[in-house]
């Protein structure tokens, strides 16, 4: 036998294994199959089964629902009556009602109530303690105001039910009276008090404090709120959000809930007299939470969060913590995902390797930069995000050949390269893409065979030996106007309209002429458009069809 090592999450005590009326002997560690299972651990018993038909019925007689969809359905319709006997409203957090169906196997749905007192707690801190610790649903009235009630489900049926709800009363109470101690507290100190002990709170020890990532995020956001043409009470809004967006993470409140964090940090600025904007931007710097999480709403939440990400990227790159495999333990994938997201959202023009040049200039000058060497880092940091943006274009159902193309050219505007592969994936049924793409593809391959320095370009229209240099010369030059600043469908037209010069260059020229001159110019010339090509992306990559 070969060696094999077993983990399951809980002892495994028995193993049923039936085909019609027979067992099927096979063993799992030290436990064999047999054909007697059990009931409800404490109103059920042991059951032999004489067939496999009969296990879901001989199970439900013992207080065991074993089809997970009737056990849901069944949680769900005594919610629903408990609600409408109170006249509530109860929210059935899907992820929430999926826990709680898989912690039951005869579900008994009851309601609870709690001290009206704690109801000045802020919302979110109630709905915390009840859904995330207690697995509670809460329930509002009609009009959404929250009620100090809760409805739970029991692992059983309703014996002595009123225990039952007083328990979990006096549970959900001791939480409770945690919560409104810390509430209290908290409002004791000042938002600067909090902002002054984050000078001593590390952000990570190879790379800063987090007083000091705020600092350089105070730079980035400065920075790319300009870029983004933001306006100037937004950018004011956007630089005190930046001196203060972390000091919640050392509150008492967030200490016991840690999943608050931003959200009491709006709260708490709020009661300290910070504007709406700037409180709303605590809260949505963390925003996306999940690959598809809600993003900011926004301009300085958005643009809080994604310099906030691009800080963590940036310096955790920097520090030699790059994600391999699938090993990301500071879920920096999922911070670059976010700037993706958050970019196409917001519609921003983003040239991210100019970006992260202009950002590690300006918080050198501002005495800001961390002791590490973010410079080498901007390529692999360029090429870690068109990860992410290929990724967003494949959820976005592009073709994959062509969110490979869009990705591998040397655009690095997040936008424009999402842009890019819309536009492409928008053509690539058209008639004449597979000509289009045929003729661009051929420079870009003959153009590798020419190594120029970008100062070494110039084509000598002298040196022309017919008319069909002459004309694409002249095409490409009246393309060539304006070009870095078309849209991705203005580029693709363009290009487009070089598809007959070029197959007429190449009909009439040969390349690789012997005389070093001529060949020299040929492959400039070839060279400079390549350039136009790879603008919208590295269109080689293309897989296309006649």
């Amino acid at each position: 036998m070969a060696d094999y090592s077993f983990e399951y999450v809980r002892p495994i005590k028995w193993l049923v294994a039936l085909l019609n009326d027979q067992v099927i002997p096979f063993q799992i560690l030290d436990v064999s199959t047999d054909r007697i299972t059990s009931g409800h651990r404490f109103l059920g018993k042991d059951i032999e089964l004489a067939n496999a038909d009969e296990y879901e019925e001989q199970l439900t007689r013992q207080f065991v629902i074993a089809d997970a969809q009737k056990r849901k359905e069944l949680i769900v319709k005594q919610i629903h009556q408990i609600a409408a006997d109170n006249d509530w409203t109860v929210n059935l957090d899907p992820d929430l009602l999926e826990e709680v169906n898989n912690l039951v196997e005869w579900p008994t749905a009851f309601a609870g109530k709690f001290d009206e007192k704690y109801l000045k707690i802020p919302d979110e801190v109630l709905i915390t303690s009840m859904k995330d610790h207690q697995r509670f649903f809460y329930v509002t009235s009609n009009d959404g105001t929250l009620l100090p009630h809760f409805i739970s489900v029991r692992n059983g049926n309703d014996y002595d039910i009123q225990n039952v709800i007083a328990g979990n009363e006096k549970v959900l109470t001791a939480r409770l009276e945690d919560a409104m101690f810390f509430y209290e507290e908290d409002q004791k100190k000042t938002i600067a008090d909090y902002v002054a002990r984050l000078k001593k709170v590390s952000f990570h020890d190879k790379i800063s404090t987090m007083y000091e990532k705020m600092q350089r995020v105070q730079v980035i956001s400065h920075y790319l709120g300009q870029l983004f043409d933001l306006s100037e009470q937004e950018l004011k809004d956007e630089q005190r959000a930046a001196e203060i967006y972390k000091f919640d993470l050392v509150t008492g409140m967030v200490g016991e809930f840690a999943e608050l964090q931003g959200v009491m940090g709006e709260k708490y600025a709020l009661l300290n007299g910070e504007s709406p904007a700037v409180a709303r931007a605590i809260s949505e710097h963390y925003q996306p939470i999940s690959a598809n999480g809600e993003l900011p709403k926004t301009n300085v939440g958005a643009l809080l969060a994604v310099s906030d990400k691009l800080d963590s990227i940036l310096t955790f790159f920097a520090a030699g913590m790059v994600p391999s495999g699938s090993n990301d333990p500071y879920a920096l994938r999922r911070q670059a995902t976010g700037i993706v997201r958050i970019v196409a959202d917001k519609k921003w023009q983003f040239d991210l390797i100019d970006a992260l040049t202009q950002i590690i200039k300006l918080q050198t000058e501002n005495k800001v930069a961390p002791k590490l060497d973010q410079q080498s880092q901007i390529p692999a940091v360029g090429d870690f995000i068109k990860d992410r943006i290929k990724q967003y274009l494949d959820d976005l159902g592009i073709r994959y050949d062509i969110s490979d193309a869009v990705t591998s050219g040397s655009q690095t505007d997040i936008l424009f390269s999402i842009a890019s592969g819309q536009v492409l994936q928008n053509h690539k049924d058209d008639d004449d893409f597979k000509e289009i793409i045929e003729s661009l593809t051929r420079v870009l391959r003959i153009s590798q065979k020419g190594q120029f320095a970008a100062d070494d370009l110039k084509v000598d229209p002298t040196l022309f030996e017919n008319e069909t240099e002459k004309h694409l010369n002249q095409k490409v030059a009246a393309v060539s106007v304006g070009y870095d600043q078309a849209s991705a469908e203005e580029a693709f037209k363009r290009l487009s309209e070089l598809k007959d010069p070029i197959n007429a260059y190449f009909d009439a020229t040969m390349v690789m002429a012997k005389d070093e001159k001529l060949r020299a110019n040929h492959l400039r010339q070839l060279t400079l458009i390549s350039h136009l090509i790879l603008h919208l992306g590295d269109l080689d990559k293309l897989v296309v069809k006649g």
